[in-house]
């Protein structure tokens, strides 16, 4: 049981401002939404440790109560929408040894402005300081898979901002200009020596809309990383890809990005790894089957930062990981009144040492996580809140793997 709490608070924490922003759609000319959400949890590895390097007696679990008030904003102009959103969050873990709660903020701002019907740009950003890894995972920066799955104490900062513009050239072809932007700092010692990085990912675009319902395009994008203290680790990318998203119906839509990554570690040691070549996909396909409910799955593949790194000997260090995630899910509106969620997702990575067959080399981990939650509508401004959350880790490296459990019982209300 101590397993499956972490992973629900995680994406519990994530999911509070997604339902901010579910219900400020449906207040039409509202152009605010005030949330606050109280739930008491179980979670039976509140750490998030394997049982070896846990004290006598296994590894530490707790009851505890989540307290998360927020508030979103939607202000639709003439030719702009503007979105933002805030989320604190209160997390007390009863008899948990040393500080007894947590506190995280979740931010996110959205701008679509429309210059003309050729020109348009959008901008968005999304904070997190937060200790769940899936609230300070590497939400899109790059496109890659989530990497982090573990704990980490302290107040850790992810940001990830980006900008497009949008020219249209000719009713049938288009150009983007993008650029993606990766802010990561951790307190946290442990991951502040091999993870606290900057990523800038400027990228271009060509589309051509070849029927009513399919959109083709051809994309590079450049990748810049410079870590803080691994400089061992900074590294530039080209990606080369392209892209299809069609729409087989109203109800059923599809997207893919495939093609390759080509790195090169721009402070390697002497004598060892300095690039390499490998395949880069993002797919996705949504369907929607009935009202209020749809069915989503996706798969990416491509490389992420990873905590795993012997600082004391470089010979035995880690650049980074190939990692491929599978993901999916399912909404479904069970009742009028009530709605159920199925969240899962499996990744399995390859640790990239800079020697090949070093300690680490060629090393596997497999990440499993998966969610079930309900949500009962006991009026429009207050409803009943369950869910609960399995995760588990399993590595070739001795004393990473571990198994997490957690549940979640609550009320929201909703303004």
């Amino acid at each position: 049981m101590k397993k499956l709490l972490k992973s629900a608070s995680l994406i519990t924490a994530g999911a509070a401002i997604t339902t901010v922003a579910a219900f400020a759609a449906e207040g039409g000319s509202k152009i605010y939404t005030l949330t606050a959400g109280l739930r008491g949890f179980y979670d039976d590895n509140i750490f998030t440790r394997n049982e070896a390097t846990s004290p006598a007696g296994g590894v530490e679990e707790a009851f505890g109560f989540e307290v998360t008030p927020g508030i979103r904003f939607n202000i639709p102009l003439e030719q702009t929408t503007i979105s933002f959103g805030y989320t604190y969050g209160l997390r007390y873990f009863q008899d948990r040894p040393g500080k007894d709660y947590d506190q995280f903020h979740l931010a996110d701002f959205a701008l679509n402005h429309r210059f003309s019907e050729r020109y348009q740009v959008s901008v968005f950003d999304s904070f997190s300081a937060a200790q769940e890894p899936e609230q300070v995972a590497p939400v899109g920066a790059g496109g890659t898979p989530i990497s982090q799955v573990f704990r980490a104490e302290g107040t850790n900062i992810r940001n990830t901002a980006g900008v497009d513009f949008t020219a249209v050239i000719t009713p049938l072809w288009s150009v983007v200009l993008g650029y993606r932007n990766g802010f990561f700092d951790y307190s946290f010692d442990q991951f502040a020596n091999v993870l606290n990085r900057m990523e800038h990912l400027p990228s271009i675009g060509v589309r051509y809309q070849a029927t009513a319902k399919t959109v083709t395009s051809l994309n590079y994008q450049y990748g810049d990383i410079n870590y803080d203290e691994a400089s061992y680790r900074d590294n530039t990318s080209h990606y080369v890809f392209a892209g299809v998203d069609h729409s087989f119906s109203q109800r059923l839509v599809a997207s893919l990005r495939a093609g390759a990554q080509f790195v090169d570690w721009d402070n390697a040691l002497a004598g060892t790894r300095n690039d390499a070549v490998n395949p880069y996909i993002d797919a996705n396909m949504t369907y929607a089957y009935t009202e209020g409910s749809s069915v989503q799955l996706g798969v990416r593949h491509g490389r992420n930062a990873t905590d795993l790194d012997d600082v004391q000997n470089l010979t035995q260090s880690v650049l980074d990981q190939q990692s491929t995630l599978v993901y999916g899910s399912i909404k479904h509106q069970i009742t009028g009144k009530l709605r159920g969620s199925l969240i899962g997702q499996y990744q399995n990575s390859e640790f990239i040492g800079v020697t090949k067959n070093n300690a680490f080399d060629g090393s596997g981990e497999d990440y499993f996580s998966i969610g079930v939650m309900f949500n009962y509508a006991i009026n429009p401004y207050l409803s009943a809140e369950a869910a609960y959350y399995y995760d588990r880790l399993g590595s070739d490296v001795a004393l990473r793997e571990y198994d997490r459990n957690r549940v979640f019982f609550g009320i929201r209300a909703t303004y």
